[in-house]
């Protein structure tokens, strides 16, 4: 992510200066709940590969990884980063890296076989309208044919959000070759999953 799209380019560098899981991603029920719905509302049990920008600490990661053969994730803030490697030094087929998007937005020719799946969670509330456009059509070149992109976004307010959890999802439903295949929905949550058409 680019530094000038956060209100404070430290602000999450200070966060997980505290805590090496800010968002009680372990504990909160918020958090499993939501990585529960994930795995359900995903249509393959196993596929060949997994990007998952914006990766925090790695809880989802661990969990995405037992769904692939090949999983990259990835996170602009070095301590996230350092955390998520941690937790999946264990399991050769994932790599976790420092990255800042959109610029930096892995091509698969250099960096990683095309994609049957990418997860947004919680992560497109920091980008203003065009750079989620850009990432919903960086998103759909990188999957392979009748691969899918899952977004997955708190519905409620807070200070660092540039945009709306539903108008977000819409930006990204408007791309001419993702096709809504599924979608969840309640008070605090969004949930959809596009197939690359």
């Amino acid at each position: 992510m680019t530094t000038a799209q956060f209100p404070a380019s430290g602000h999450f560098d200070q966060l997980y200066a505290a805590s090496d899981d800010p968002w009680k991603t372990r504990e909160r029920w918020y958090e499993q709940r939501k990585r529960a719905i994930i795995e359900a509302i995903l249509p393959s049990r196993q596929c060949n590969a997994i990007f998952e920008p914006g990766c925090g600490s790695g809880e989802l990661t661990l969990q995405l990884a037992t769904r692939c053969q090949w999983l990259m994730a990835s996170d602009f803030c070095a301590e996230a980063v350092r955390i998520a490697r941690e937790k999946t030094a264990h399991l050769p087929h994932v790599q976790v890296r420092r990255q800042s998007l959109p610029e930096q937005w892995p091509t698969a020719a250099q960096d990683m076989p095309p994609l049957g799946l990418i997860v947004f969670s919680e992560l497109c509330y920091y980008f203003d309208a065009p750079n989620v456009a850009r990432l919903a059509a960086l998103a759909a070149a990188s999957l392979a044919p009748q691969g899918h992109l899952l977004a997955c976004h708190w519905k409620k307010d807070f200070d660092d959000r540039l945009l709306a959890t539903q108008p977000m999802h819409q930006l990204i439903d408007t791309h001419p070759r993702l096709k809504r295949q599924a979608c969840y929905e309640d008070e605090d949550i969004l949930i959809d999953l596009w197939r690359r058409i």
